[in-house]
């Protein structure tokens, strides 16, 4: 987590990236809690840094499906990739300058 003061000191965009298993699967190892609740959707969330963990203007948002026929090792592997893919995304827009603040907590991507 990053404090406000180092976010004012810093003075430049930080994005983050989070696996979708939150709120819901939290503590130690989400991955495998959500294997167990057969969850059927994995996601990611790429977002801005704020002073609120987890809050911040979304960049991008990806979902992928899971099934029975994944085994943890694949669900893991899984939303990591997603997890890649989605930073990915974000990072690349960012740096092309297509992602612009909107409002308050909120982003346009073009």
């Amino acid at each position: 987590v990053l404090s406000g003061q180092f976010l004012r000191t810093y003075g430049k965009d930080v994005i983050n990236i989070h696996h979708g298993l939150l709120p819901s699967f939290k503590g130690g190892n989400p991955c495998k809690q959500a294997f167990d609740a057969g969850v059927k959707l994995i996601g990611a969330t790429s977002h801005f840094v704020t002073e609120e963990l987890d809050s911040g203007p979304i960049i991008e948002q990806m979902v992928e499906r899971v099934s029975h026929r994944d085994n943890l090792q694949s669900f893991v592997q899984k939303s990591e990739n997603l997890e890649k893919q989605c930073l990915a995304k974000a990072l690349r827009w960012y740096c092309e300058l297509r992602v612009l603040p909107y409002e308050e907590n909120r982003t346009v991507v073009f």
